[in-house]
């Protein structure tokens, strides 16, 4: 599995503002598709990586998310 910093979520979703990005993580850490781990450093820093769960959810939204792709490349 791969621990991802949330500096690193959100330049990936730059578009999102920093208060949306924690809401929809910490609801995904709640929900167990995503782990947290906060260290106590400074600056701070967060890691976020996904379950099992999370890995099962990832593995069958990618059939989904190529159809996706391939009607946008449709149009």
């Amino acid at each position: 599995m791969v621990l991802v910093r949330y500096n690193k979520i959100e330049d990936t979703f730059g578009e999102v503002s920093s208060s949306t990005l924690s809401s929809r993580l910490e609801e995904l850490v709640d929900e167990g598709y995503l782990s947290r781990e906060q260290y106590a450093e400074i600056p701070p820093r967060v890691e976020y990586e996904l379950t099992e769960i999370g890995e099962q959810l990832c593995h069958r939204l990618e059939p989904l998310l190529e159809w996706v792709e391939e009607q946008e490349g449709q149009q």
